[in-house]
């Protein structure tokens, strides 16, 4: 399940990714921001984000998964084109907490995206 989540986002289908593998009451956080809670709060900031773009780029650096506590941890980095052709690069680490095969809770930890 995990690795069919990772290959959606690498292909750049975030809102499909979502939409698949979150749960309908899932909680996510940007560093200590906020938190958003529903899925449908969530792809709702996706959607605005990818709108500021024109392309991303996703790689996976790195990846661990604990079965038996059903987390999630990801390294990605990201080359985003603004819609001015402006290139930014963000490195993050997602972790993920899993309930019933589905993304219950997502932290992310990230510095400001740097002009690439």
């Amino acid at each position: 399940i995990v690795d069919s989540l990772t290959s959606l986002i690498l292909k750049g289908d975030t809102l499909q990714a979502m939409e698949l593998f979150y749960s309908e009451t899932v909680i996510m956080q940007e560093n200590e921001g906020t938190t958003r809670i529903g899925k449908m709060v969530c792809m709702e900031h996706e959607r605005k984000n990818l709108r500021r773009i024109k392309s991303m780029e996703a790689k996976l650096l790195n990846q661990a998964v604990n079965e038996k506590n059903q987390t999630v941890f990801s390294e990605w980095q990201y080359l985003f084109t603004t819609l001015d052709n402006k290139k930014f690069k963000l490195t993050e680490v997602s972790v993920q907490y899993w309930e019933n095969e589905l993304v219950a809770h997502e932290k992310f930890y990230y510095k400001e995206a740097v002009a690439d």
